[in-house]
């Protein structure tokens, strides 16, 4: 008599169909973002031959803008990052702090959206840390994520209010300065109750930065919850996180504005403040790695509606390499990084 095969339970086929899910949908971005280029290569919005002829017309010019991508923008970004981390008392060397960023960098060359080394960086960031201090290690990145989201937007609102004259007469770009500025205006809302002495009773109560209390009854999103009311203690390390993310967009639109400079596309530095951040705020949309295709095809959109008459998909397209070659300078901090050794005696903290 032969024994019955054992069946599959749906759990156990959950899991085994889980890494193909994930190849899914990993393949379904790219694919997206493929899609899109190979679209707008074909109708002729986007055009290979104008960033090939910018790259080689101008070596100089497009090396000086890769360098600015390079250096300073993310000596800044890690910098805020830093930053915050010290205000949280959150133990970590400066070079631990260097190599996560380098390998978030690189995952968001092909992960979905401009943030999604985010995840990768957290997934490390929290190995071998208690509950409050992954907690407060973990806030440290959505604080980041909300000041840099401020600071793009005071980037725009700024670049609004003093170009009224280009969106007053374009229902598309008026819609465009009114979704601007109203998320300024509630940004500025948001960031002045948070840093206020009131508490609302959904908000929890502020605790000063980097006090991490252990608590086994507490969950993991309460300890979360915790770490970010820590920083309404810290209000000059918060406002000065946003002041460095209005640096760093600022730094982005002098790139926009030399890539069309390389492309010779001639506009005044005004309208790249105006486009620049809309753009990067598509880039940082999950849809596609690193916003491939999504940012060309807004960037021929938004381009052509102030006045750009060629190179509008090809701007966007040349920031794009930039990110890239970026990702792949990064790549070696996760390829060649540390292995922890095995533990002989007691392990880390654990909740």
């Amino acid at each position: 008599m032969t024994a019955p095969r054992p069946s599959l339970r749906p759990s156990s086929l959950k899991r085994f169909l889980e890494p193909f899910r994930a190849a899914l949908g990993h393949a379904a971005r790219i694919g997206f973002g493929a899609v899109v280029i190979w679209l707008l290569v074909r109708t002729g919005a986007l055009q290979p031959r104008l960033i090939a002829r910018a790259v080689a017309g101008n070596p100089g010019l497009y090396a000086l803008t890769l360098l600015l991508y390079l250096v300073p923008l993310q000596v800044l970004a890690c910098g805020r990052w830093y930053w915050l981390l010290r205000a949280s008392n959150v133990s970590i060397p400066l070079r631990t702090v260097v190599r996560l960023h380098m390998m978030g960098l690189f995952f968001s060359g092909f992960l979905p959206g401009g943030t999604g080394g985010d995840l990768v960086k957290g997934y490390y960031l929290l190995k071998g840390r208690s509950k409050a201090e992954g907690a407060a290690a973990l806030g440290t990145l959505v604080v980041d994520r909300i000041v840099g989201l401020l600071g793009l937007v005071a980037v725009a609102a700024v670049a609004t209010l003093t170009h009224v004259s280009i969106w007053r007469g374009s229902p598309m770009l008026g819609a465009q300065a009114a979704i601007t500025l109203g998320a300024a205006a509630g940004g500025a809302l948001i960031t002045l109750a948070y840093l206020s002495p009131w508490t609302p009773r959904w908000l929890p109560a502020p605790a000063r930065a980097g006090q991490a209390i252990e608590n086994s009854a507490r969950g993991f999103l309460s300890e979360l919850a915790g770490a970010l009311s820590a920083f309404r203690k810290a209000p000059r390390v918060f406002v000065g996180g946003i002041l460095i993310s209005a640096t760093v967009h600022f730094i982005l639109v002098i790139i926009y504005a030399l890539s069309a400079r390389a492309l010779g596309v001639e506009l005044p530095f005004g309208l790249h403040a105006y486009v620049g951040p809309t753009l990067t705020f598509m880039n940082g949309i999950p849809i596609s790695p690193a916003g491939l295709g999504v940012g060309e095809a807004a960037g021929k959109i938004l381009y052509t509606a102030v006045g750009a008459t060629h190179g509008q998909a090809e701007i966007p397209a040349l920031v794009h390499t930039f990110a890239l070659i970026t990702s792949l300078i990064a790549a070696p901090a996760y390829f060649f990084r540390r292995r922890p050794a095995k533990s002989r005696g007691h392990g880390a903290a654990r909740s």
